[in-house]
């Protein structure tokens, strides 16, 4: 059985956070009415950008960092034998 890479994992959680975030714009631009919302649209779609898009960029940094300490590591084991 094929190991799970750790950095591939990260990077479609960050992909399925990027398209949770789009999907829950649109269906809040669906729903959203002036008249019924003091607040500007503009102020939901930065709630939706910290709830969706900064995981997203979190997780996306921590599959680079895991991808490089994989080369590392996969390296440093070549050069011992």
């Amino acid at each position: 059985m094929k190991k799970v890479q750790a950095h591939k994992l990260l990077y479609g959680a960050s992909l399925l956070m990027v398209l949770g975030f789009c999907v829950h714009l649109a269906v809040d631009y669906y729903q959203y009415s002036t008249t019924l919302n003091s607040a500007p649209f503009s102020v939901w779609i930065l709630v939706d950008s910290l709830i969706w898009l900064l995981p997203a960029v979190l997780a996306f940094a921590a599959g680079l960092v895991a991808k490089k300490r994989m080369t590392k590591k996969r390296m440093h084991n070549d050069n011992c034998f």
